[in-house]
């Protein structure tokens, strides 16, 4: 655990949040005319905060391998910012790490010939 009594991100559940999902679908016109089912709702709730938990560690995944590609951006300098229009950003065109590394590469192997 972290932050005092909340858990890690990746052991945080979705639970409560599923289910509020889950009961929001009885406030759906298209069934409002049925009573909510409590066991079924759970049961949906339980899909639902799963789908949330791949959906959060993905998200952490992209943030992870982002972080990594800005970081490769800052080390190359200038050009990583530049965009194919000649702008320049505030941040790092993570897009464009590829063929900037790939153009270093064969600048230098040029070099060592």
């Amino acid at each position: 655990m972290n932050n005092g009594d909340k858990p890690a991100m990746q052991d945080y559940d979705w639970m409560e949040e599923a289910r509020e999902m889950a009961a929001q679908c009885w406030c759906d016109e298209r069934v409002s005319d049925r009573v909510m089912d409590v066991e079924f709702a759970e049961v949906v709730a339980e899909r639902i905060a799963s789908w949330m938990q791949t959906a959060a560690q993905n998200q952490r995944n992209t943030d992870y391998y982002r972080g990594l590609l800005v970081k490769i951006g800052e080390s190359i300098g200038q050009a990583a910012y530049i965009a194919d229009d000649g702008s320049v950003s505030d941040s790092v065109l993570c897009a464009s790490i590829p063929d900037l590394v790939e153009s270093l590469l064969a600048a230098l192997e040029g070099e060592s010939k």
